[in-house]
Parts: structure tokens; sequence; C-alpha cells
């Protein structure tokens, strides 16, 4: 019985990971149309990682030297930062440089975007990572520290 719910509880959990995102501009990003390329590094956890942080979904993905789809991010996620219930942004070089978005949701369904552009550092480089899970503002911010 135990093995049974343990294997539906898995099967739960990767439901919810593989649509955290819809509904979310930024969900192609983590498509394998993206993810495959050369350019791009892509970061998940799952499992007990996830498990032991209260999450139910970490992805994040860099792209470096490659403008375009460093562009079609940073709109994708002004679009669905619109709609943050809280956020916290820095500009530099009138480029937005560094986003933090509460996109709201309770209990295991708080959903953050995290986004940062070291493009008006000087370098080619775009990071966005999308968290969902059982956990507040702080805790996000002292993870990704």
């Amino acid at each position: 019985m135990k093995r049974i719910i343990a294997v539906l509880m898995t099967a739960f959990i990767c439901v919810i990971q593989a649509y955290a995102q819809n509904g979310l501009n930024i969900a192609p990003f983590f498509s394998p149309e993206y993810t495959a390329r050369p350019e791009v590094t892509m970061l998940s956890l799952k499992g007990d990682k996830l498990h032991e942080r209260n999450l139910t979904c970490y992805r994040s993905i860099s792209v470096e030297g490659n403008p375009a789809v460093a562009d079609k991010i940073t709109a994708a996620v002004l679009k669905d930062s619109a709609d943050a219930r809280s956020k916290e942004v820095s500009y530099k070089k009138g480029e937005l440089y560094f986003g933090f978005y509460f996109l709201g949701g309770s209990d295991w369904h708080r959903r953050y975007i995290l986004y940062l552009n070291r493009r008006p550092a000087g370098k080619e480089k775009v990071t966005l990572i999308f968290i969902e899970g059982n956990v507040g503002e702080n805790t996000v911010k002292n993870m990704i520290r």
C-alpha cells in the first residue's frame, strides 16, 4: 500500500511540474525548443531536492550569447510581471537588470519568477528562474543567494 501511495504521489508531482508554468508567457522557454540549444543551460530540481525545500517546481535557464532569445525572454517576463502581486525590480542603463516577482497563489501553489539580465553590465547573458511551492518570498530570496 505504501508503495502505491508513493507511486501516486510521484506521478502527481510530475504532473504538477509539467503544468507549473502553464498560462505564463515564460513557459515556452522551458521546452526542448529552447533547452536543447547549445547556448542555453537548464537546471531543474526533482524528487527529494524539491521536497526538502517545500517546492513543487524549480526550473532555471540561462542564455548566453543569443540576444534574440534573450529579448524574447525579457518580453515574456515583462508580460507575466504585469499581473504580479508583488515585485522588486532594478534597472541599469535603462534596461531591466533584475526582477523578483511573486505571482500569487497559496500553500503549495505560490509562484515566483526571478530574472537577471547581465547585458547592462557588459555580458550577453540572461537568467530566468521559475519557482513554485509552499514557500514565502523571504525563503525564495534566501534560496537564490
